[in-house]
């Protein structure tokens, strides 16, 4: 990676943005032996005193979190309240911090007790994670193993505590030296609740106001971990820092969204994805505005109800999953939104494509505005591409992601020596919010690093005669599910569980609606076993949730293969979305070409 004067100027400028105990004199380190980046390694400060405790002075009584829960109810909290609220949760954390490397793991939707739970955790310096709400126990225990939690944060409205946390929990501390302790919001009113903010969930522990003092964190601590799926069988959990993960998170809040303290954030999105931490909490809450958390997002597909919810709160920002976009697309009729309130909307999770992001403009601002069609992935932390809020009025992007964020932030796709083609996404330079690590990540640089340090994001995509990135998807075997990544190698593990299944292989093929779903292509030992294909269907969603419900499972003799014994997934992939493609590339090392006839005839059956 090429790293010049200018680049670092360019970092030192951008590090006065965040509220810091000790400024940094080293911008970027690099670590030969262990080929990491170190930013801002000597600088001391805290995500959560960036986000609270710094806003006090001037937002005391503004509004910091407006809650929208399942039943449509409003909960407005301050700045003020949000202190007292994380102050009183920091002590029952704080108490039963026994030991060095404590971590926290928090099941949790979009809510204010999601919210409340990860600035604690940031304030008192321990690693946390927030586990996506809607996973089954099974894929719950998955990511407990992996992360090695001392304490869980769950609420009772999610998965009934006592018929599938609290055996969970058992079942966790009956196979781990480090037992797992539950703590869960209520909403049992059998104690008078002491938090003073009009929340009525109780704590089941005493609470006690005491001052914690917040921690000073050094800027490469590790704050927390996002679980994401990769092409192997296990998830997993990617660490990101404190300093250079929150600098990044809010320089693009500022530059992508035009983010300012009057800003009221409407960011769709799980507690457990990147977004929801990014551009949902800590991102508008460190510059001074306002975000709206809304536990139920299926409530926005009303047209009439989120009209009413984006006018009552006056949203500046809109920000949505393309999957959400696409759902309101086929649901909505034809009627401009005309909000004068809104100043940006942006897009995330898959590219957008052209006739669904000029749609999206119209329907809401009558073109008045662009959309922020944004790229990034969990590894980055934040934005890496999109249009600019300052791009606006009206102008439009094609369905690309526009260009880097900045000037300094470099992909290897603008490469002169591959304009124009599709090549894999590599990025050049490395930029503060980069993943610090993985969970257990023996081989992190070896996976995630080329040979000369370039940044690996398994994507492929090409530029566009104005030079905007166009991203067509994943050059490894990750899918892209309802804005949900799951790994082809994750489904596979689990289907092979089942005794009769042979050989099973999971693919992508394009929805109108969804923009991919799951196919599932097997073979089977038993051939009297007739009832495998709802076998597979009960295990899939009993582990991974019904979002990732298969749209076909596709019974074979034997599945396509190399003659050194790779499945052909990109043949899979070709057929199940046109089993009459003739252009299937190259088969010439195929180990059985008759079964291509088979592919074709049994997925015409299905479809």
């Amino acid at each position: 990676m090429k790293i010049n004067k200018n680049f670092l100027s360019y970092w030192e400028l951008k590090s006065a943005i965040i509220q810091w105990y000790k400024k940094p004199k080293k911008i970027l380190n690099y670590n030969k032996k262990k080929k990491r980046f170190y930013w801002y390694k000597d600088g001391q400060t805290n995500i959560y005193y960036n986000c609270v405790e710094n806003n006090l002075s001037n937002f005391r009584n503004k509004c910091a979190i407006k809650y929208i829960d399942k039943n449509n109810k409003i909960t407005e909290v301050t700045y003020s309240q949000l202190f007292n609220l994380v102050e009183n949760f920091s002590f029952i954390l704080e108490k039963n911090i026994k030991k060095k490397n404590f971590k926290v793991a928090i099941h949790a939707s979009a809510s204010l007790e999601a919210a409340v739970s990860m600035l604690a955790c940031c304030k008192l310096g321990v690693e946390f994670t927030v586990i996506f709400q809607n996973l089954p126990p099974e894929s719950i225990l998955v990511r407990l193993n992996i992360f090695k939690p001392n304490i869980l944060i769950s609420r009772d409205n999610i998965l009934n505590v006592k018929k599938n946390i609290i055996p969970l929990v058992k079942k966790y501390n009956a196979s781990n030296t480090n037992r797992i302790k539950l703590i869960y919001f209520t909403s049992s009113n059998k104690e008078k609740n002491k938090i003073n903010v009009s929340l009525k969930n109780l704590f089941k522990e005493k609470i006690l106001k005491k001052r914690i003092h917040t921690k000073k964190l050094f800027s490469d601590y590790s704050s927390f971990a996002i679980f994401t799926s990769g092409s192997t069988g296990q998830p997993k959990g990617v660490q990101h820092t404190t300093g250079g993960y929150l600098l990044y998170t809010k320089l693009t809040c500022i530059e992508q969204f035009g983010m300012h303290k009057n800003s009221v954030v409407l960011t769709l999105s799980d507690a457990g994805w990147i977004n929801g931490h990014s551009y949902a909490l800590f991102g508008p809450l460190s510059i001074g505005a306002t975000t709206l958390l809304i536990e139920n997002p299926l409530m926005l597909l009303n047209s009439n109800l989120l009209k009413e919810i984006i006018n009552k709160h006056k949203v500046t920002i809109l920000y949505l999953p393309v999957t959400i976009i696409r759902l309101l697309k086929a649901s909505m009729k034809r009627e401009i939104l005309n909000m004068k309130k809104l100043e940006c909307l942006g897009s995330m999770g898959e590219p957008l494509a052209k006739n669904i992001s000029n749609w999206f403009s119209k329907i809401f601002t009558n073109n008045r505005l662009a959309v922020v069609n944004t790229y990034f992935q969990s590894e980055t932390g934040g934005i890496l591409c999109s249009p600019k809020f300052n791009d606006r009025p009206a102008k439009k992007f094609d369905g690309t992601v526009g260009k880097p964020v900045n000037k300094y932030i470099r992909l290897n796709i603008f490469n002169k020596k591959i304009k124009n083609k599709i090549a894999e996404l590599k990025v050049n330079t490395p930029w503060p919010g980069c993943m610090k690590n993985i969970i257990n990540g023996k081989n992190f640089y070896k996976s995630y690093f080329d040979k000369k340090s370039n940044f690996l994001l398994f994507d492929i995509g090409k530029l566009d005669t104005n030079k905007n990135l166009l991203v067509y998807g994943r050059s490894d075997d990750v899918m892209n599910v309802r804005g949900h990544r799951i790994g082809s190698g994750e489904i596979e593990d689990q289907i092979l569980q089942i005794e009769s299944v042979k050989e099973v292989c999971a693919v992508s093929c394009k929805n109108e609606i969804e923009g991919c779903k799951i196919v599932i292509f097997y073979s089977k030992k038993n051939q009297n076993h007739d009832k495998l294909n709802q076998e597979i269907n009960i295990k899939i969603i009993k582990y991974f949730g019904s979002w990732a419900k298969p749209e076909y499972i596709v019974e074979l003799s034997q599945l396509p293969k190399t003659r050194s014994g790779k499945i052909l997934r990109r043949l899979l992939r070709i057929l199940i979305n046109n089993p009459k493609e003739k252009n299937i590339g190259d088969v010439s090392t195929m180990l059985d070409k008759k079964i291509i006839d088979e592919i074709r005839l049994n997925v015409l059956k299905i479809k």
